[in-house]
């Protein structure tokens, strides 16, 4: 098959299209190559696979290389994805996430092709604040029935409170889902190619800024919590995605959202991860749209794919931490170390 993937330098991005790439399959990988780190996402990607296609483009480009390419698949991962990028500048945020992944869905739905989007838990917005919680030691936790379920897909998305990224974010969602795509609201998601920063990706930039010796800031008081997710189980869910799409078509699937999260057995908050990586943390004010407690129930996505995520918490972040050593220090191993690894998981 023949796929075209936004944002392909990207954490997810580089991620799948190393697994497409092993699979045999073709692959047409587009970055605007804006985001720190990607550039170097793309010279590994077209250092380990020579016969990789990538344009560099910015996402109102898109919908014409959608056109022209023809792909059978659009997986779309270009984003803007921070919180306070999308408060400093709501009108970018707008363009890429709302307007380009309208653009985006529109020209796949035109040349009749399925698009598997990447949407987050921000899409919740506030509402999850509202729910009564537990105070613990090191952490929150929800105080209702959904304590250790977690956060399902008919939860309330009621438009307010969810920052200017939580907006753009769910208005994306709702056009792909509308064109007969699949949307994945995913929870962390860490591994390998990840450059993370205070916004996205806090596992990867906390690990960044204990190797270098920085001090780690925390916004609030640390006992929040998250269900994270390694990337490898996020690859596994999409590939089953593309080969039900492929084989079923989009009239089975087209419209649905999935949760997609480590679930209640890979939480963990920010003071855990620093007891664990003996990080002696600053704290500052808590910042805007932050949820107190947020880990979803993926029971959806485990019964339409019979999948569940395989890496437990302790191995994925032991991973993160070497491979973050490894970008820092022995870029050239990274390919070595990583490459092979993870062998691709297609349902039938």
């Amino acid at each position: 098959m023949k796929y075209l993937i936004t944002g392909a330098a990207g954490f997810v991005g580089t991620n799948l299209t190393k697994r497409l790439l092993d699979m045999g399959e073709e692959v047409v990988a587009v970055d605007s190559l804006s985001r720190a780190g990607s550039e170097r996402n793309a010279a590994y990607l077209k250092g380990v696979f020579p016969r990789i296609r990538f344009f560099r483009r910015e996402i109102e480009d898109v919908p014409a290389l959608i056109y022209t390419e023809q792909p059978d698949q659009v997986f779309h991962f270009a984003a803007q994805v921070a919180v306070t990028s999308s408060m400093e500048n709501p009108v970018r945020d707008f363009r890429i996430n709302a307007e380009g992944t309208f653009n985006v869905a529109k020209a796949a739905y035109d040349i009749d092709v399925p698009v598997i989007y990447t949407s987050t838990n921000k899409v919740y917005g506030n509402n999850v604040n509202l729910l009564p919680i537990l105070e613990e030691r090191t952490r929150y936790d929800f105080a209702t029935d959904i304590k250790r379920n977690g956060i399902t897909e008919t939860f309330s998305i009621d438009a307010d409170h969810h920052t200017p990224y939580g907006v753009s974010k769910l208005v994306g969602e709702f056009y792909v889902r509308e064109f007969g795509g699949i949307a994945n609201r995913c929870s962390c998601m860490y591994g390998p190619h990840q450059f993370g920063i205070a916004d996205q990706g806090w596992l990867s930039h906390f690990a960044t800024n204990r190797i270098k010796g920085r001090t780690i800031v925390i916004y609030g008081n640390g006992k929040q919590v998250r269900d994270v997710i390694h990337v490898s189980d996020v690859i596994d869910l999409l590939v089953k995605q593309s080969a039900v799409l492929a084989r079923e078509g989009r009239a089975s699937l087209g419209g649905q959202v999935y949760n997609v999260g480590g679930g209640y057995s890979n939480t963990i908050s920010l003071l855990e991860l620093c007891e664990r990586w003996d990080i002696r943390p600053s704290f500052s004010e808590w910042r805007a749209g932050d949820q107190k407690v947020f880990y979803c129930d993926i029971t959806k996505a485990k019964k339409a794919y019979d999948w569940s995520p395989r890496v437990s918490l302790g191995e994925g972040l032991a991973e993160l931490y070497r491979w973050t050593e490894l970008s820092m220090d022995e870029t050239k191993k990274i390919g070595q170390t990583f490459g092979s690894s993870r062998a691709a998981a297609i349902a039938d």
